[in-house]
């Protein structure tokens, strides 16, 4: 544990030991360090606590803090542990102790004389060498992540080295703030929700419906042109289909079914990978028509947990931009770095930068597949970073359930970074759904599997899209990306002759033939108005239309940034030339 991870684990006592001061019998859950800062789950009874109460508590802490008191550890048999917390009614900490291993030492951190926890440590040496910190929000959790058991109440908070790292990150969650793809989505009218369909279930309105297009369009043109062919499958299946995966097995709480007449057990599909297997092994394949290339985007159901829904970032119908190949061993190269190609060029058009994560497995049992398969796939995979010269990390634990991946980590503008494209190697489905082809030589062959995402989930990229440009999307993607605002009725001729133009107007980078998509505002609000809707509805271009406009065969533009005349002549190829 670094010197920064020290401190923020300390601070985690310290706000227990703050809260204790406070509210007397509250029970404490589990208080660690984590990225940016530290956290602590508490049980304060019939207390409520909300952000308004942060205040206090921080000024408590910083008393502490300025008392440098010191933290000390001390081993204790697992009886003087279970004797203190039900002293000191630390229920939690009672169930936390009953389950550790006989053979395991534990230990205690004394901050002073003032507060004791149970900590596996380390600490700083005393509460005066911790950073800057804040305390931020308060939120609900459940107890061990277990939604039956009880809801505690987490307060997080924030540390750094530095004052002005600190600064720095809180003008950040700020901008992050502004920028909630939440609050965009209901100031743009892209989606909503409703309580009578569910949560988790985005209902997207005609503007949000035009960018979900777009952004389809845009990652499905990079496979098309690469020779993917499109299919299509059903939303549901045989939970046969899931058993022999191996998906039902692993994941069964992703489940929903309908039941039918006919006895036949029908899944929701959470995922679409095994019905492309079965178009597959609808004919005989040769060895000739390999590589063979699916592309599909579907929605596929999953039932997420309640509390973990949020937005578009998490929801329970999730839209895919699927794919997946099936090869020889000698195409898996080739495909893959048509897909590294591919990813690299759609990010660089976003304008986020990309780094490589190399998902391996751990030495859980949450995977398919023998382990000659996963060390054969996870040598592959790491070959061709090597090969592709790419900057890459590798994160165990984070493999697919069938096989490694390459997943590509996506930083936006606020340099946040999301896990978005993906490219998975899988030697284990094509096996369990006894796949083959006949190869040259007569023999049948096991094909190998590619599955690949290059936005992922369409909604969840959307959130960290919106996010990304703070809603100000470019002239391809916005849903209206020109609106002619008119001065008054005398323009109406002139205003004909413009919308002529942006009706044979096409914005072909980076989608080909995709049109202009504007709206007239010749309502009888003064111009003011008219140009705040607009901004409102962060319209990329604006086209200002006047009498004089029109007698000099010009249009006034505003853009987020500047203002300009544009000759009518010209206009066509000015709209082309915007971002």
């Amino acid at each position: 544990m670094d010197d920064l991870e020290k401190m923020r684990h300390t601070l985690s006592h310290v706000l227990a030991a703050a809260v204790q001061e406070l509210y007397p019998n509250a029970k404490f859950g589990i208080g660690p360090a984590i990225d940016n800062g530290f956290y602590y789950d508490i049980d304060f009874g019939t207390t409520k606590i909300s952000d308004t109460d942060l205040e206090k508590i921080e000024k408590k802490m910083r008393g502490i803090i300025a008392r440098k008191l010191p933290m000390t550890r001390r081993v204790v048999s697992k009886d003087e542990a279970l004797n203190w917390a039900r002293d000191h009614g630390q229920d939690y900490k009672i169930e936390l102790i009953k389950e550790l291993p006989e053979s395991e030492e534990i230990s205690f951190y004394d901050m002073g004389d003032m507060f004791t926890d149970l900590c596996r440590g380390p600490h700083v040496k005393n509460t005066g060498e911790v950073g800057p910190f804040k305390l931020i929000r308060v939120a609900g959790a459940y107890w061990r992540g277990d939604e039956k058991r009880e809801m505690l109440t987490r307060i997080y908070g924030v540390a750094f080295n530095t004052e002005e790292e600190l600064e720095t990150y809180l003008k950040r969650q700020e901008e992050a703030k502004a920028r909630d793809h939440r609050k965009l989505g209901k100031e743009l009218d892209l989606f909503c929700y409703s309580n009578l369909v569910g949560s988790g279930l985005p209902l997207f309105t005609p503007r949000g419906t035009t960018l979900r297009d777009l952004l389809n369009d845009f990652t499905q043109s990079y496979r098309l042109k690469r020779g993917y062919k499109k299919v299509c499958i059903p939303h549901v299946a045989n939970i046969d289909l899931f058993k022999t995966s191996g998906h039902y097995e692993k994941f069964p709480e992703m489940f929903q079914f309908i039941s039918q007449e006919s006895g036949d057990h029908l899944a929701i599909k959470p995922v679409s990978c095994p019905h492309h297997s079965q178009i597959y092994a609808s004919m005989p394949r040769s060895y000739k028509d390999l590589p063979i290339k699916y592309l599909e985007t579907t929605m596929v159901y999953r039932d997420e947990r309640k509390g973990e829904l949020g937005g578009l970032s998490r929801v329970r119908a999730i839209t895919q931009d699927d794919s997946h190949v099936f090869c020889t061993e000698d195409q898996v190269g080739e495909i893959f770095g048509e897909l590294i190609e591919s990813a690299k060029d759609l990010y660089k058009k976003i304008g986020m930068q990309l780094r490589l994560r190399l998902s391996f497995r751990d030495d859980g049992d949450g995977y398919i597949g023998t382990p000659e398969m996963w060390k054969k796939a996870e040598a592959a995979i790491k070959d061709m970073a090597d090969k592709f010269k790419m900057d890459y990390f590798i994160g165990l634990g984070e493999a697919a359930m069938y096989g490694p991946k390459m997943d590509f980590m996506a930083i936006d503008a606020l340099g946040r970074e999301w896990q978005l494209a993906t490219v998975q190697l899988d030697y284990a489905l094509p096996t369990r759904f006894k796949l083959e082809y006949t190869d040259a030589d007569g023999s049948k062959k096991t094909p190998i599997m590619i599955h690949c995402a290059l936005i992922g989930s369409i909604e969840r990229f959307m959130s960290i899209y919106l996010e990304h440009t703070a809603g100000w999307l470019p002239m391809w993607s916005a849903p209206e990306n020109v609106r002619i605002l008119t001065v008054n009725d005398q323009v109406a001729d002139y205003v004909h002759k413009i919308t002529d133009i942006l009706d044979d107007t096409c914005l072909d980078n980076p989608l080909p033939k995709n049109k202009i998509r504007y709206t007239v505002d010749n309502s009888a609000d003064s111009l003011g108005k008219k140009i705040k809707r607009a901004t409102d509805f962060k319209i990329p271009a604006v086209l200002i239309v006047g009498p004089k406009d029109a007698e000099d065969k010009v249009v006034s533009v505003r853009l987020r940034d500047k203002e300009e005349k544009i000759k009518l002549t010209e206009l066509s190829e000015y709209l082309k030339s915007l971002e």
